[in-house]
């Protein structure tokens, strides 16, 4: 053996023989605990031959064990009285394994017993490989160094070294063989198992099988994913030394892929070096097993490795399934918007004299704020700005009742007809002989009156709710100016004249609407002057919070009010802009409601 040859390439011969020399080994072990476990389950006198077959086993993979890596303080005759030593201590051990197959195989207890007999052929015809192999052990180690330096010499750029070996893509294509077993009626798992030596495959297709599991398995690591593409899996059983593309190579593409970085993978392999071990759980491995398996470990590995699989499948199930329903909820959610934006007005009124404008903006798909505009009997207007308590579907079912009971008790349903026939009708005239306006306006409508009656229908009917409202509701003559309302715990009113100049606020004048029956609600008046300009707000204006949560504040809606504006759209615009930049990113917390009403100077 040529001592200059260098030291990566000693280390890569070196594990390339120990798992030569462990691949049979396994197959005896695996083979022969499966024939144990079939013969003591009737207390056969054979035991004492398998017995002596696995004892025999496991002093050759101590032996195995001592072909240590390559170190600089060795030379070529460290070697070759390494491959002595190990040709002479394990050739009885694999002589004495021989003869017991042969003993096993003449047996009358196994002649009829075509499993038993099958996996007794196999422990022999790895006995009889392991032997050649150690015979021959010197001239297979020389023979992979030269082919090394065979590949060196032919293409000078390429490194040998196990960190070049994962810049390899080529996979050739090898046989596979997928087998289940139908017999079974509960199967624990469906594992793949890819390595490329056939009897090792074997084994853990006679190994699994037997424990209930479902299992196919692969030559190679593209067959492999072959197989990966048409078919789930809940485990992978994967070699780490292949031809081509190695396990790790595989192992790493495996967990990079988004479709299948979610299969556990257990490493088994005749290779138990540390750092091999740790490149593979830092790459993504569930586990690491050596060869020779401990059946023992192995069935609790899988299980745990299936354990977890399941749980994440179930977490996967679990998270489609909230996804799923969280759409469905955002669908109805959106519905309910739609139709909430039906309790709003569609347009604003006009009147000569007179400008209007709104803003709404819900922190929600449904909110509890809501505004209205709209006409009553004696040429009046109802002006609302309402906040009902919370916030999502609970306000916004409690919104559409308040705007609901405010326009039906304060007179509005009247003008579309919309009166209870059992009423009082002025005079000795039938129904048909009465008109409409004649009608609305033979009833004593007081539209403020319906605070009153909405507070206690609220407490009485729905005081285990808990619900209420802030609520400004006014009621507007177009023709003089007079204002008369009622802030029901809401936000000050502000009124600024045609110089901008804050004139008068409109603070409460009882509680919260729906709190506790009959609440008493005082009413306010004042009579607009031409150029003034009524602004009423909902907290989620004054409340709105900046990304380091610094409130708007009132000072910057008075602030607003005292810039010059020619009409209620542009203070409206002017207030949207303001109150986007002051928010920037952040989110916004709670509904944000205006509505502004100016007396035209002209």
């Amino acid at each position: 053996m040529n001592n200059s040859v260098k030291s990566v390439d000693i280390e890569n011969a070196t594990a390339f023989i120990r798992h030569e020399l462990r691949t049979p080994i396994n197959a005896i072990v695996g083979y022969g605990e499966m024939v144990q476990e079939e013969l003591d389950a009737e207390d056969s006198p054979l035991l004492t031959k398998v017995d002596i077959l696995l004892v025999e086993a496991k002093k050759l993979l101590e032996t195995i064990n001592l072909f240590v890596k390559y170190s600089d303080g060795e030379d070529a005759s460290d070697f070759q009285k390494l491959f002595s030593a190990i040709t002479h201590t394990t050739n009885p051990s694999i002589t004495k394994i021989i003869i017991a197959c042969d003993d096993l195989l003449v047996a009358k207890e196994c002649t009829d017993r075509v499993e038993i007999i099958e996996d007794i052929k196999k422990i022999r015809l790895a006995g009889l490989r392991l032997q050649g192999l150690v015979n021959n052990i010197e001239s297979i180690f020389t023979n992979f160094l030269d082919s090394l330096n065979l590949n060196l010499q032919s293409d000078p750029s390429v490194d040998t070294s196990p960190e070049s070996s994962s810049d390899q893509t080529e996979i050739i294509l090898s046989n596979i063989r997928t087998n289940r077993i139908d017999r079974r009626e509960l199967l624990t798992g469906n594992i793949l198992v890819v390595d490329d030596n056939p009897s090792n495959l074997d084994l853990f297709f006679q190994h699994l099988t037997r424990k209930g599991h479902t299992v196919t398995t692969s030559l190679s690591a593209k067959d492999a994913l072959v197989l990966l593409k048409n078919q789930s899996y809940d485990l992978i059983l994967l070699d780490l030394l292949m031809p081509e593309t190695n396990g790790d190579q595989f192992l790493e593409y495996l967990k990079t892929s988004s479709e299948f970085q979610h299969i556990p993978v257990i490493i088994v392999s005749a290779l138990d070096e540390f750092e091999s071990i740790i490149r593979c759980i830092e790459i993504g491995a569930e586990d690491f097993l050596p060869k020779p398996f401990d059946p023992v470990l192995l069935k609790a590995r899988i299980g745990s490795s299936l354990e977890k699989k399941r749980l994440r499948d179930q977490e996967k199930l679990y998270t489609q399934q909230v996804e799923a329903l969280s759409e469905m909820m955002a669908k109805e959610l959106e519905k309910g918007r739609q139709m909430q934006k039906n309790f709003l007005p569609a347009r604003l009124l006009t009147r000569a004299g007179w400008e209007f404008s709104a803003y709404f903006s819900p922190a929600r798909q449904l909110a509890g704020d809501f505004y209205d505009l709209f006409e009553l009997p004696g040429d009046r207007l109802g002006l609302v700005v309402a906040d009902v308590c919370d916030k999502g579907v609970g306000a916004a079912l409690f919104m559409g009742l308040f705007r609901s009971l405010i326009r039906i008790f304060s007179g509005q349903a009247a003008l579309d007809g919309l009166i209870n026939p059992s009423l009082n009708l002025p005079g000795d005239r039938q129904d048909s002989e009465i008109e409409l306006d004649d009608l609305v306006n033979g009833i004593n409508f007081e539209p403020l009156e319906s605070i009153k009656l909405i507070n206690n229908y609220v407490a009485i009917n729905h005081g285990e709710a808990s619900m209420f409202a802030t609520i400004f509701f006014g009621i507007l003559e177009p023709s003089t100016g007079k204002l008369s309302y009622i802030n029901g715990g809401h936000e000050p009113v502000f009124i600024v004249d045609s110089n901008h100049q804050l004139k008068s606020k409109l603070t409460s004048t009882g509680p919260a609407v729906g709190m506790l029956p009959d609440l008493d609600f005082k009413v306010g008046e004042i009579i607009l002057q031409p150029g003034d300009l009524l602004l009423s707000y909902t907290d989620g204006v004054t409340e709105a919070k900046s990304p380091t949560g610094k409130f708007f504040g009132k000072e910057k809606l008075l602030e607003a009010l005292g810039n010059n504006f020619n009409s209620v759209e542009q203070l409206m615009g002017d207030l949207k802009t303001s109150l986007a930049e002051h928010m920037g990113e952040a989110e916004q917390f709670d509904d944000i409601t205006l509505l502004a009403v100016k007396f035209q100077a002209n």
